[in-house]
């Protein structure tokens, strides 16, 4: 009986800590940023541009605007091809205007933080916890959690704006160019209905989806990397746990805030 329900019951135990590391993270938020400016800040600039070799391209932010861009063009290569089958080949802005910001950059952006910013969380924090610089610190009397972790937590939420802007740009301009640069869509038209469909909503509640979603990132990342064992290679297995989790999280979080924020909405509003 023991071992039919050893696993079900060791998923809530370690759903039960995480919960737990959560909760402890978000509330020591006044903490880190009253006391931890200097740690703040320095995290600030590694998370939006990195450090080392990545700094000299512009870190995450390049990275995100790189990769949102690639995916604007594979929307817009996708979309033009779906109606020019229709004969509908001119709303390539409509479909621009309403994919780009409700779809496509929460969830392409939310992977690249992923891979980047996260993923760099849990090794750092996994590399300090087998190396016991984690444990150090609690001697020394300084609250690991809200020093590594809510710092972390908080500089991610500051620099995900301007990364998520750039994000939006990119996609934007990867959709465009494909449409009017290479199947010949006329600008003009492609720009009257991007301006008629786009609405400002649709942008705020981009951003709302953006937060949420490095939120959990963050969380899921750091948890992963605080909690690691087993040397070198227990860190790399972190990494790995974290970066699957945290993808799932993405695609879950955004059908939730998605539903949330367009569920009752049953028409297009057409501006202008």
């Amino acid at each position: 009986m023991v071992h039919v329900f050893g696993v079900p019951l060791r998923l809530l135990d370690d759903l039960g800590r995480q919960a737990s590391f959560y909760g402890q993270a978000l509330a020591w938020t006044p903490k880190a940023v009253k006391d931890y400016k200097t740690e703040q800040v320095r995290l600030i600039a590694e998370v939006g541009m990195s450090t080392g070799a990545l700094a000299v391209i512009g870190g995450s932010s390049i990275i995100t605007l790189f990769i949102t861009l690639f995916a604007g063009v594979t929307g817009g290569v996708q979309t033009f091809d779906a109606l020019k089958n229709l004969q509908l080949e001119a709303l390539g802005g409509f479909a621009s205007a309403i994919i780009t910001p409700r779809l496509l950059t929460p969830i392409v952006a939310g992977a690249a933080l992923a891979a980047t910013v996260g993923s760099g969380f849990t090794a750092q924090l996994g590399a300090m916890r087998v190396a016991e610089e984690i444990d150090a610190l609690e001697v020394m009397a300084v609250r690991s959690l809200p020093y590594l972790v809510t710092t972390r937590l908080v500089a991610g939420m500051i620099t995900i704006i301007p990364i998520f802007a750039m994000a939006m740009v990119g996609g934007w301009i990867g959709w465009k160019v494909t449409q009017v640069n290479f199947f010949g869509l006329s600008e003009g038209t492609f720009n009257h209905y991007m301006n008629t469909f786009m609405q400002w909503q649709d942008v705020m509640f981009a951003f709302a989806q953006a937060v949420g979603i490095a939120i959990v990132i963050i969380l899921i990342h750091t948890y992963y990397g605080y909690t690691a064992s087993g040397g070198p290679a227990g860190v790399g297995q972190a990494v790995g746990r974290a970066v699957r989790t945290s993808l799932i999280a993405v695609m879950t979080i955004e059908l939730c805030i998605a539903m949330a924020l367009y569920a009752n909405s049953d028409a297009f509003r057409i501006s202008g």
